[in-house]
């Protein structure tokens, strides 16, 4: 999830490719539209994030007092954010790639821990000035774009922020929780990475 605010040229560049698609490589337009059906998930699926950064100890008590609230909380996410179409189905599609052990596990590791208030409070800490988004990442680079991923950019309006962008691959299928639903895919593409970065050399 490589997304860069866009500034200057970029958002003049971005609002053109959101206008006319065909000024990026056909890959990366299926990852990207139709536009407005992406803006559209974009608002449905963020209801969590204005929360999380505006009233995340209101959130994270409500959440550290209920596993089954703290289970729905997270396991809803699971289902959106890997395939948008979990959430027309009954069961939200969770088994699709993913088992109930899988899923469970995951949900343990914040309700035994008690640790969901503070992993929902670093929305708040982060959110207001970013002054180290202003930085170029001047350092080799790869990004995978997996296709239902909530928020990415197209490889041209990354430029300015990932000055050394060595490795821009469109994934076939897959969504935010990558590493957990297609690891091949991803640790194929990291792979790949390294082995260019060794070449720069």
């Amino acid at each position: 999830m490589f997304f860069a605010s866009l500034k200057g040229w970029n958002l003049l560049k971005g609002i053109a490719i959101a206008y006319f698609p065909s000024l990026i490589p056909a890959a990366e337009y299926k990852a990207f539209y139709p536009f407005m059906k992406k803006v559209k998930l974009l608002l449905e699926e963020s209801g969590y994030f204005h929360i999380q950064s505006t009233k995340p100890d209101t959130v994270g008590c409500a959440l550290a007092d209920s596993p089954v609230g703290l289970a729905a909380y997270i396991l809803e996410k699971f289902s959106t954010w890997t395939d948008p179409e979990g959430r027309s189905s009954p069961d939200g599609n969770l088994t699709k790639k993913f088992t109930l052990d899988e899923l469970l596990t995951n949900v343990m590791i914040y309700w035994v821990n008690n640790n969901i208030t503070s992993s929902v409070r670093f929305y708040k800490e982060n959110i207001g000035k970013r002054e180290h988004e202003k930085m170029p990442i001047a350092v080799p680079c790869g990004v995978a774009l997996f296709p239902n991923e909530l928020l990415m950019l197209p490889r041209t309006l990354l430029s300015r922020n990932a000055t050394q962008l060595v490795s821009y691959t469109v994934m076939p299928s897959g969504g935010h929780f990558a590493a957990f639903e297609e690891p091949q895919l991803l640790v194929d593409d990291v792979w790949k990475f390294v082995s260019l970065v060794e070449k720069m050399k």
